[in-house]
C-alpha cells in the first residue's frame, strides 16, 4: 500500500506531522494520520527507528495482532519527461512495525484532534 503524498496531522498532536512516519489501520485499509517526530520520540524513545521489525510478526512490543502499521515516509527520485523528481512516500507490507490496539491506544484514543492550537508546541525550541 502506498501513501498519497501529503502532509497529515499527528494522531497524537494534533499538529502537522511532516513526513516522519504514517498510521494505517490495516483492517479498514485507511491512513488515520501521522506521527510526528516529537510524538514518537515521547512516546516510545528511539526505539521504532532503531529495532528490527522485519522479523515481528504482529504487534512489536507484545504478541497481538498489530492492525496499525506506522511506516516511515521514505524519499525517492524518478524520471519525469526527462527530469529527476524527487518524492516522498510509504509502502505497508510484512516487514512493517505494527503496533496492537492495546499499545495503538497509548497514541490514539478517538478521531482525530480537529482545532488543536497550532500555536501550541510542546517544544519551546520550536517556533
Amino acid at each position: 500500500m502506498l501513501g498519497d503524498e501529503s502532509v497529515t496531522e499527528c494522531i497524537d498532536c494534533g499538529l502537522q506531522a511532516g513526513y516522519n512516519r504514517a498510521v494505517v489501520d490495516t483492517a479498514l485499509g485507511r491512513e488515520l494520520g501521522g506521527l510526528c517526530f516529537r510524538c514518537e520520540e515521547r512516546e516510545f524513545g528511539r526505539s521504532l527507528g532503531r529495532g528490527n521489525w522485519e522479523t515481528t510478526v504482529g504487534c512489536a512490543f507484545c504478541d497481538r495482532d498489530g492492525f496499525y502499521a506506522l511506516p516511515e515516509w521514505k524519499p525517492y527520485c524518478e524520471d519525469v519527461d526527462g527530469r529527476r523528481v524527487c518524492k516522498v512516500d510509504y509502502r505497508v507490507d510484512e516487514a512493517t512495525l505494527r503496533l496492537c490496539d492495546e499499545h495503538f491506544s497509548c497514541l490514539y484514543d478517538g478521531p482525530p484532534r480537529q482545532g488543536v492550537g497550532s500555536q501550541e508546541r510542546d517544544d519551546r525550541r520550536v517556533p
